[in-house]
């Protein structure tokens, strides 16, 4: 069934739903959904939880939950998202939703502290769609994984280059937030460094 919804130009917009979650990395993870449908509610061995309280939830190192109705948010006046992060602080990390662009259907990702864009991943249009995310070691990854047009091989993911959308092959989401941090306490530091006596 495709519940979407129609654009000024009268295109159907497509929901994206996270089927799975898989923490592949050695640490836990928080995620959080603040939205007024399709929050989602996620289930591993016994336990289960729903997304619908806006509060972050623990997602355990080396485990895979089951996501049901788990939507990607479409973005409302930065009302309706989804969050990751490493703690449940939920001034850090990472939100994401879906939001129409020059016709297209992207996820797009903001650091949660600034609320800047930091990337985008174009994902199909005018049909629902389904992923998966993954917390890994090197990174945390959505995965499209019913389109044959949005393989891992063919998608195009775009990242916020001094101003500029630049073309990349994989998106590390969480390491844009984190790298980008700890270079400007770097130059921070560097700063305080120079100015000590």
């Amino acid at each position: 069934m495709l519940v979407a919804f129609s654009n000024h130009r009268g295109q159907v917009m497509g929901i994206g739903y996270i089927d799975n979650i898989y923490n592949n990395s050695k640490t836990s993870w928080h995620i959080r959904s603040v939205d007024d449908r399709h929050n989602g509610v996620l289930t591993t061995d016994g336990e289960e939880f729903t997304l619908d309280d806006g509060a972050f939830h623990e997602i355990a190192a080396n485990t895979h939950y089951h996501g049901s109705w788990c939507g990607i948010p479409w973005y409302f006046e930065g009302r309706h998202f989804k969050q990751f992060a490493r703690d449940n602080n939920k001034k850090r990390g990472t939100r994401f939703y879906t939001s129409q662009l020059s016709d297209e259907n992207w996820i797009i990702y903001e650091d949660a502290a600034t609320g800047r864009q930091v990337a985008r991943q174009k994902v199909p249009n005018n049909q629902d769609f389904h992923c998966n995310l993954r917390f890994e070691d090197e990174g945390v990854f959505i995965d499209v994984v019913n389109s044959n047009q949005f393989t891992a091989e063919n998608m195009l993911v775009q990242i916020l280059e001094q101003g500029k959308w630049v073309v990349e092959q994989v998106i590390n989401i969480a390491g844009l937030i984190a790298g980008e941090k700890k270079e400007s306490s770097d130059k921070q530091e560097s700063n305080d460094e120079k100015a000590a006596p």
